[in-house]
């Protein structure tokens, strides 16, 4: 399954990171290190995006990650919104948010989180 990819949805190019499901261990490091790549392959200020983390799981080596993952991104991402975050998924991701100072638009959707980021 590919889990990273660019779509168009309503004229826009969308960049979908599909973490659905994910755990730790070498699935999500190898989704992380590909969304990285295409990230970085694009202009900065460009990339919309939408990190789909429903149903994933988190330990402290994950959330770690993720920290450098948007760090990393910053100078890439015009926009970047999350979904399926609940409980703990909620909780690391405002510690993300806090330490890359990074402002993430939430959704319970995919389609929702798409259509926010067409009307961009």
């Amino acid at each position: 399954m590919e889990r990273v990819k660019f779509v168009t949805h309503k004229g826009k190019k969308i960049l979908v990171e599909d973490f659905t499901q994910l755990n730790p261990g070498a699935e999500f490091n190898e989704t992380l290190k590909i969304a990285q790549g295409m990230i970085a392959a694009e202009p900065k200020g460009s990339v919309l995006a939408v990190f789909d983390a429903t149903g994933c799981s988190f330990n402290s080596e994950m959330l770690d990650q993720m920290k450098k993952f948007t760090s990393a991104n910053a100078p890439f991402v015009k926009k970047a919104t999350v979904v399926g975050m609940n409980g703990l998924l909620q909780v690391a991701l405002s510690a993300v948010s806090k330490f890359t100072g990074r402002d993430f638009t939430t959704f319970k959707t995919r389609e929702e989180a798409m259509d926010f980021l067409a009307e961009l």
